[in-house]
């Protein structure tokens, strides 16, 4: 039998990430699993892309004070009713960063949203998700952003 306790959803804050993440929120809710929300900022220096992957702190601030509002909203909304959650902010190359703190943490599932992208635009532009995938040694739940009509919330 299969048995989820972790979660890891990563977000950039965009659409195909906000529909990933309510995902997440419904998907943990039914199986009473704690999500590790993650946002990876680019970064820039040398020491940061060679941190194992795992990423760095930012420093300065808690990670909630860089959230969004509408983000931060749903968060709070949905850990009133009951939802265990938690979210990291690192810098780093973010699919390296993804796929070691699902591996650091022990994560059993990554859900994370898809763009999309076809084509010369995705050839250009990279795929994380895609990245993620080939290298994480875990299931990898790729939602695309026009699935949104198809969650139900609890």
């Amino acid at each position: 039998m299969i048995h989820l306790t972790k979660i890891i959803c990563p977000t950039d804050y965009s659409e195909a990430s906000h529909t990933a993440v309510r995902y997440a929120i419904d998907f943990s809710h039914r199986v009473g699993a704690h999500v590790r929300f993650l946002h990876v900022l680019h970064g820039g220096n040398i020491a940061e892309k060679t941190a194992a992957g795992y990423g760095v702190p930012i420093s300065g601030k808690p990670a909630e004070d860089v959230l969004p509002e509408d983000f931060s909203s749903l968060l709070m909304s949905e850990k009133k009713k009951g939802l265990q959650a938690d979210v990291l902010v690192l810098k780093g190359d973010a699919s390296n960063v993804i796929a070691g703190q699902a591996s650091q943490w022990g994560a059993d599932l990554i859900i994370m949203g898809s763009h999309g992208r076809t084509g010369f635009r995705r050839l250009m532009m990279g795929s994380v998700a895609e990245a993620v995938f080939r290298s994480s040694d875990i299931p990898v739940l790729l939602v695309k952003q026009d699935v949104s009509n198809r969650i139900v919330s609890v």
